[in-house]
């Protein structure tokens, strides 16, 4: 008898344990409930207030953001012209407002009085020594063949980096100096005036090699000739021009065939001939 009132006692004690831990259960979730709703609305409160500063900084900017002036920058062989324009917004009478820019090759800015072209816009004109060249966008695939395996490697020629040029604006009133931030403009763009980037494909089967040089803006500066270039070593093996394939859009594709039999090949040189007479090359394999 004491036996079964002891069960009895044990089992009354283990069923109220567990109806206090549900209840203890019941009220840890709804406090995880409501600390992730308090979350979710204290991050749409950030979300709101980023926003409205974001939006309250560029309203209160009292300078607009510099921009290249594209149809009037140009470039020569070696020099370019970077024309830039940009806004302050209620510029106080006889203020006087320069453009500060620090060259690739250089630690410090140099100054540039900037003109007034009214409304408070202003420009300037930026010499900038560039190596003008087209940029290259060439895809080499190589497959090898050997002991009954096939290998596949894939690469591309990354188009040439043009350093950026620092810069910032200064605004001088009677009430003292005052400076934008510095930034950045990339003069890469201003090869593409003179010359559309060459674009192609090397395709390499073991000693097949398949090449295809796609001039696809033909205008006022077009390709005179494309040839290939094959090396074993210092040694040229061969030399030979890319026959032209006219598309139906006027676009041109230059291609060549080569099989290099038991000949040892080392590497790959595209020339590539423009009517004004440069030429550049770029050794791709």
């Amino acid at each position: 008898m004491h036996e079964n009132r002891h069960l009895s006692i044990a089992i009354v004690f283990i069923l109220i344990l567990n109806v206090v831990m549900l209840s203890r259960m019941g009220e840890i979730n709804y406090q995880i409930r409501s600390l992730s709703q308090d979350y979710r609305q204290l991050q749409s409160d950030l979300d709101s207030i980023s926003g409205n500063v974001a939006q309250f900084t560029r309203e209160q900017s009292w300078i607009t953001p510099v921009h290249v002036n594209e149809e009037k920058s140009k470039a020569g062989d070696s020099q370019g012209l970077a024309v830039l324009n940009w806004q302050i917004k209620d510029l106080p009478e006889g203020a006087e407002v320069n453009f500060h820019y620090c060259p690739p090759d250089s630690a410090e800015f140099k100054s540039i009085a900037a003109v007034s072209k009214g409304a408070g816009f202003f420009e300037v004109n930026v010499p900038v020594e560039i190596e003008i060249e087209p940029f290259w966008d060439i895809i080499v695939s190589k497959k090898t063949k050997g002991l009954g395996t096939v290998t596949s490697e894939h690469s591309v020629i990354p188009e040439q980096k043009v350093p950026a040029i620092g810069y910032y604006v200064s605004l001088k009133t009677d009430d003292g100096l005052k400076s934008s931030e510095v930034s950045y403009f990339d003069i890469a763009y201003l090869a593409h005036t003179k010359y559309e980037p060459i674009r192609g494909h090397v395709d390499i089967d073991d000693k097949q090699f398949h090449i295809s040089i796609f001039e696809n803006y033909p205008g006022g500066n077009n390709y005179q000739s494309v040839s290939l270039r094959i090396y074993d070593g210092n040694n040229t093996v061969v030399e030979k021009d890319l026959e032209i394939q006219d598309a139906d859009n006027g676009d041109k594709q230059y291609f060549l065939s080569y099989d290099a039999g038991s000949e040892n090949i080392s590497h790959l040189v595209i020339k590539i001939k423009y009517e004004n007479g440069k030429t550049f090359e770029k050794r791709v394999f």
